[in-house]
Formats: structure tokens, sequence, C-alpha cells
């Protein structure tokens, strides 16, 4: 008898530590968007939902749900800025404070260029990124390698850090 209660009680706990970390629940981030009008960046605050196991523990979803959002955002509007069309961010890690964000090469091959146009597009992912504590840096890759630049004008060699000076 006393086994059977003993087996029932851990498989409650189990499952109420299941339940408390598959719930979803609403976290706020900024992202930064394209203004066509005052041709610069500017802040946008949604929410997202995500699982308590991810808030917590599998923190790269949230990020990869961050950029997917920003990249939603610019397929909204006209300009495709400042992330160009068919980009997919591949994928995305931290360590030691920095974020390395895999895209797709569509990031650079469907870019219009411009030193503008590029500006915009870096700062808008290293901002947008950088907003999350616990990234300081952020390394863009295009299909897994370093790039030296998107379309000839930021030097993406190295890690960069937040510049807001794009956003008005």
């Amino acid at each position: 008898m006393r086994k059977k209660v003993l087996i029932l009680f851990f498989i409650a706990l189990v499952l109420g530590i299941l339940a408390f970390l598959f719930t979803k629940e609403d976290i706020h981030i900024r992202l930064y968007i394209y203004n066509p009008l005052k041709q610069a960046l500017e802040s946008k605050d949604i929410n997202i939902k995500v699982t308590r196991l991810e808030k917590y523990f599998v923190k790269e979803k949230i990020y990869k749900e961050t950029i997917n959002k920003l990249i939603s955002y610019s397929d909204n509007n006209i300009y495709h800025l400042p992330i160009p069309k068919g980009t997919k961010v591949l994928n995305i890690s931290v360590k030691n404070n920095i974020a390395y964000v895999d895209f797709s090469d569509e990031l650079r091959k469907n870019h219009p260029g411009g030193s503008l146009g590029e500006m915009l597009t870096v700062y808008s992912i290293v901002d947008t990124l950088t907003e999350f504590p616990e990234i300081k840096k952020v390394q863009i890759l295009i299909s897994g390698a370093v790039v030296e630049t998107l379309v000839g004008h930021i030097d993406l060699t190295s890690p960069l850090d937040r510049d807001l000076s794009l956003v008005k």
C-alpha cells in the first residue's frame, strides 16, 4: 500500500512539473523595425507566447522567434526592410554573451544594397537581440560562415556591439 502511494505521489509530482514547464505565457520583446517615413529604425514592443521551459532553459527558441517576428514585420512593408524578402533564420546560439545568428543566403542576395540599407539591416538584428540582457554582441553568419560584409559597407568579420544611432 505504501509503495502505491509513493508511486502515485511521484507520478503526480512529475505531471505537475511537466504542466508547469509546458504552460505558455506572454513575454515582452522589443524589435527594431524600419520606419520608411524617417528612413530609420524605430522600436516596436510586442509580446510572444513561449513555454516556461523555453523561457528558463531553451532561450535560443525565443531568440529565433524574435528574429522571425522581425522578418515578418519586414515582409509586411513594401520595401522589405530591414530584412530582405525570403530570408530565413537557420540557427541561433549564444556563447560568452555573443549571439551567433545564422541566416540563409537571401539576407545577402536579396538585399537592396546601399550603405543605409545595410546599416538598417545589420543594426535591426543587433539592436533587437541585444535587448536580451544576456546578449552583449551579435555575430551575423550566412549559411554557417562568417562573411566580410552583406553588400560592401559594414565589416561583419567580428561580433558587433549595440548601436542605437539609427533609431529615431
